[in-house]
């Protein structure tokens, strides 16, 4: 039946109304998804602070766990929803497939109660103006967080 008119449409055009429908509704679904991912993301201006771990902390993120340096963690690239800050050294994880180290840090999000949150990969790659991939293309270029509890214990210096 059309929405408007209160017609009803013919048999042989019904397969077209519910491919419209179909495409208007993944559409509307999409539309949220592209939008989230275009929010700018900038290296960290050089008066950014850092935060400091007193001691090693391990937490558990995702499959595995995460063993996070002790140190002076620095802000490499801040977004609109939080600040991602680069470990003193690579990060351990365990459990995840093999033991291994990686380039990572501490996310803190703007949220109330400021989250944490373990991401990994090259801050470097994630800035680039040439994207490399198709979500990068699309605005998709920060890290992937991996959330955790309870929040790590840190300092802020300036």
């Amino acid at each position: 039946m059309h929405p408007v008119a209160g017609l009803a449409y013919p048999s042989k055009y019904k397969h077209l109304a519910k491919r419209m429908k179909f495409a208007r509704t993944f559409c509307l679904l999409l539309a949220p998804v592209v939008m989230a991912a275009c929010t700018a993301i900038v290296p960290a201006p050089v008066s950014t602070g850092g935060i400091v771990v007193g001691a090693n902390e391990m937490r558990v993120c995702g499959q595995g766990k995460v063993l996070f340096p002790a140190g002076l963690y620095r802000a490499q690239l801040v977004t609109a929803s939080g600040t991602y800050y680069q470990a003193p050294e690579q990060l351990r994880t365990v459990g995840v497939l093999i033991a291994q180290s990686e380039l990572g840090g501490i996310y803190i999000a703007n949220a109330p109660g400021n989250p944490q949150a373990a991401w990994f990969g090259d801050p470097q790659e994630v800035t680039e103006s040439k994207p490399t991939t198709l979500f990068a293309a699309i605005g998709v270029r920060a890290p992937k967080l991996w959330p955790y509890s309870p929040p790590i214990s840190l300092k802020v210096k300036k």
